[in-house]
């Protein structure tokens, strides 16, 4: 379908998709997609839109501004936009871009999260040759008329989404490859070994030679949550088990997994499972 808007050029491609029920209930689904040649009069301003834009920019600059902050997509670069909010995009000069109107699931979660790690909704991604080819996959789909069932679309944004995400920020030489690193490894050993004991962030970035603030912040960026969450994890994991497997009582459980007090435990497995340890032992798993 050849775009008609302002600004932009012949050869451009524009299409819309209308999500299922089903779709805006469980999925991640697209509402437009498109690949776009533009000139200095492409302009797009709204109060909102009910959806995220993932924009990649081929060549030349656009202009992004939402929530007071101005920012320049240079090529190369992805721009990820909440559009619920007020906001405006331009072509500085000529561009060629390829774009995507996102929405559904937990995506504003993955937004926030992209965000924290580049700090800006513009940034270049590690990954961004492959980011280019899925959101070209998608206008590429529609421009052939290829049937693709909305669980597949779904499928195929969660992966764009976990893509930006991948190593963002990424600035250790030592990180390159996707798997979690030695340090990080022997970190989890030590507090799966170590859980039921009071250990602190000192304690554990000493064990793997690294001041705390680099220890937390390669072990969050490596699996995406904080050495604390995976101590708590590591305790609620055991926890379980006994509660599960044995006859213990609550208040012996919550001692073993490293508790000081039986209150502080129901509470913090409560808070996390949804059930209280003594509801959770009678519960059918």
């Amino acid at each position: 379908m050849l775009a008609k808007e302002k600004g932009v050029l012949s050869g451009s491609d524009l299409y819309f998709m209308t999500p299922s029920d089903n779709a805006r209930d469980m999925l991640f689904y697209l509402t437009a997609c498109g690949y776009y040649y533009t000139n200095a009069d492409y302009l797009i301003q709204r109060e909102t839109y009910q959806s995220y834009l993932i924009i990649y920019l081929c060549d030349g600059q656009m202009s992004v501004s939402t929530g007071g902050k101005r920012q320049l997509i240079k090529a190369g670069q992805i721009c990820f936009l909440d559009c619920y909010d007020p906001h405006e995009y331009r072509s500085m000069g000529h561009a060629e871009f390829i774009w995507a109107h996102v929405a559904g699931s937990n995506i504003s979660a993955f937004h926030k999260r992209v965000i924290q790690n580049y700090g800006s909704y513009v940034f270049s991604a590690s990954q961004h040759e492959e980011i280019r080819k899925q959101l070209f996959a998608f206008t590429y789909a529609e421009r052939n008329n290829q049937e693709v069932s909305e669980w597949k679309h779904s499928d195929q944004i969660y992966h764009l989404l976990i893509l930006m995400l991948d190593q963002a920020g990424k600035t250790d030489a030592a990180l390159s490859d996707r798997s979690v690193s030695a340090a990080t490894r022997q970190a989890m050993e030590y507090i799966r070994i170590h859980y039921d004991q009071q250990l602190s962030l000192e304690q554990i970035a000493n064990e793997v030679s690294m001041s705390q603030f680099h220890f937390s912040r390669v072990f969050k960026r490596e699996c995406g949550y904080s050495p604390h969450e995976f101590l708590i994890i590591t305790r609620m994991d055991r926890a379980m088990y006994l509660l599960k497997t044995t006859d213990l009582p609550v208040k012996a459980i919550s001692a073993q997994i490293g508790y000081q007090n039986e209150t502080t435990f129901t509470n913090a497995f409560t808070g996390r499972i949804g059930l209280s340890p003594s509801k959770f032992r009678k519960f059918p798993i």
